[in-house]
């Protein structure tokens, strides 16, 4: 650098046990310490893992960008950050709170307007409630980043409300695809994108615990939304359960549309659906990651209260073993957030999914045919998972500049959304043709598999050096 050109200054404070240092002070010799352009990962703002006896990275940029550094100074707090916080949580209630409900409403329609379909047929319905669901935010993720949240969130509600409401008079196998398949998916995309994307824009160091936090509320929602079903389907019927429904996500979905904001001024970001985005090591292996987990995810909960009553338990315990996942899952998300930001994001999901895997193959596969191997398996999975989908954004906003956030989500999850579209039937087919035992030595397979590319991730990002101690 020259003499006379100024710098600007933001320290990123990582906690190791000894004295402060900066970039500029690091050893420039001996490969395992050596920072260059070609080795450093590819970010406008990269954290730099140093060896584990530095305690504090100060990473430098130039005043000829001076735009880029406002954008990367982030809040990290505040009422204006935690008001966002909280209306992402109210969006991924009413979105992805019902996507962990889905098992519920597919078991229902099973057993009555659709009793004459197969399991695996009927499986595509919430499957394809969630593939529009993720597909849709391709597009949704660079409408954010130009144009705010607002809009979005009002037409996103409008659509989606519309779909419930349309889903209470459905009888047919088509009305069900449209009405919850397309039409409620895409409105849920609206909504659960801007709720993913718009965190990360206030939050760096705590990013982890707010996104974490505002999870929660697609656990808290998985909870919830099943009771009510099962009260509702029982003392109301099915129209007025499935409006109460629609009334009840209008109602957090206008609370949120006050709440979230974008910190970015509109028009200022050139955040668009770029493929090339998948050059960068670090995002592709996250992004297959996700996919495996999210085959996972979805799979168990669509299929769960199916497999439960397979089992030769009732519908009620069905739901109350899902209402206890979802606890759990709530729960981990809460816990997950904080602990990944002490840790590194990508060191706490690859643990956890490493827990979740030993829970599938030690307790579901060999005692899921018994009440306390169920409740069990419920507590320790859910906790893990939790951290499944509330880790996953901020494992990619940690790779990407502000401004990239919502285009790299769009990506990223209309990839996965794949994943969504095709694991309940799948694992329906499994069901009816190899059997449950079959079904479950699958889904933990393929955590194994996330488990690698998560593995594969961290490693991209110390430039395939590996270090155990590098906080990622």
């Amino acid at each position: 650098m020259a003499p006379e050109q100024k710098t600007a200054t933001v320290s990123v404070q990582q906690h190791y046990p000894s004295a402060q240092t900066s970039v500029e002070s690091l050893p420039t010799t001996g490969p395992s310490t050596r920072i260059n352009d070609e080795e450093a990962p590819r970010s406008a703002f990269s954290i730099i893992e140093p060896p584990a006896e530095l305690a504090t990275v100060t990473t430098h940029f130039t005043d000829n960008f001076p735009e880029h550094n406002a954008e990367e100074i982030f809040p990290d707090g505040g009422l204006r950050s935690w008001s966002v916080v909280l209306g992402s949580f109210l969006l991924l209630m009413s979105s992805f709170g019902v996507m962990n409900t889905t098992g519920i409403l597919q078991n229902y329609f099973a057993s009555h307007q659709l009793s004459k379909y197969s399991a695996s047929a009927v499986g595509w319905i919430p499957g394809l409630f969630t593939f529009f669901g993720l597909s849709v935010s391709v597009q949704v993720g660079p409408m954010f980043d130009r144009y705010g949240p607002t809009g979005i969130l009002i037409a996103g509600t409008a659509i989606y409300v519309t779909g419930l409401m349309l889903l209470a008079e459905s009888h047919e196998y088509w009305h069900f695809v449209l009405t919850l398949g397309v039409m409620s998916g895409t409105g849920a995309a609206l909504l659960s994108t801007v709720a993913l994307a718009s965190v990360p824009q206030w939050f760096d160091r705590k990013a982890g615990l707010a996104i974490g936090i505002s999870m929660a509320g697609a656990g808290l929602g998985g909870v919830l939304f099943p009771l009510m079903l099962r009260a509702g389907f029982s003392k109301l019927g099915y129209k007025w359960t499935i409006r109460l429904l629609a009334f009840v996500v209008l109602a957090l979905c206008v609370v949120a549309t006050f709440l979230v904001k974008a910190r970015l001024p509109k028009g200022r970001s050139k955040s668009t659906v770029n493929l090339r985005s998948l050059k960068d090591a670090r995002f592709t292996w996250l992004t297959v990651g996700i996919f495996s987990l999210e085959l996972v995810v979805f799979a168990s909960l669509g299929l769960y209260p199916t497999y439960v009553v397979l089992q030769g338990f009732s519908t009620n315990t069905s739901v109350l073993l899902l209402s206890v996942l979802n606890i759990a899952s709530t729960v981990g998300r809460l816990l997950a957030g904080g602990i990944a930001d002490r840790y590194g994001r990508i060191n706490t999901q690859a643990a956890l999914i490493a827990l979740g895997a030993v829970a599938v193959f030690v307790i579901w596969l060999p005692f899921g045919n018994t009440l306390a191997g169920l409740y069990t398996f419920s507590s320790v999975f859910g906790l893990a998972s939790g951290s499944f989908l509330s880790l996953a954004p901020a494992c990619i906003g940690q790779i990407s500049k502000a401004s990239e956030v919502g285009g790299r989500f769009g990506l990223t999850y209309s990839i996965v959304s794949f994943a969504t579209l095709i694991c309940i039937p799948i694992g329906g087919e499994m069901l009816d043709k190899v059997g449950k035992s079959a079904m479950v030595a699958y889904l933990g397979s393929v955590l194994i598999v996330a488990l690698g590319m998560f593995v594969m991730a961290r490693w991209a990002c110390l430039s395939y050096r590996w270090r155990w101690q590098a906080k990622i």
